[in-house]
């Protein structure tokens, strides 16, 4: 009687593991480059949110009182690179009861890197536009 095992050679084993090695290096090569974008997309992520944070803050100011905020700039406080400026523009005023003003607000947030406390063009930025009227 002839006995039947099942199972592996070495020979197979090494010639599968070598196959699957051939195939996986390609795919780790690629590894590293996927880690980038991730890296400035959190970046962008954080000056998005200083940004947003100011917009409103300028926003709800200027509900408020339609003349209380002018043109600024600030550091954030949560991020050491981040730059803030912003500017208010009239877009619409008029003297006629029940019509009421129109301002513009413009904030930039960047990676102030060179640490001139100005957004320069080099610089990753992230820019906001928002509208406000005052309620006559």
């Amino acid at each position: 009687m002839r006995r039947v095992e099942h199972g592996f050679t070495l020979v197979e084993v090494l010639v599968a593991m070598a196959i699957i090695g051939v195939a996986v290096i390609p795919l780790l090569i690629l590894l590293p480059g996927s880690l980038g974008p991730t890296q400035v997309s959190d970046a962008d992520l954080r000056l998005g949110a200083a940004g947003v944070r100011k917009l409103e803050e300028v926003t709800n100011r200027l509900r408020a009182d339609i003349n209380s905020v002018g043109a600024g700039a600030e550091t954030c406080s949560d991020l050491p690179t981040c730059w803030l400026e912003w500017t208010i523009a009239t877009e619409l005023s008029s003297g006629t009861t029940g019509v009421g003003v129109l301002k513009t607000i413009a904030l930039t947030a960047c990676q102030d890197g060179d640490a001139n406390s100005v957004c320069d063009a080099a610089e990753n930025q992230i820019r906001f536009d928002a509208k406000v009227t005052s309620r006559p």
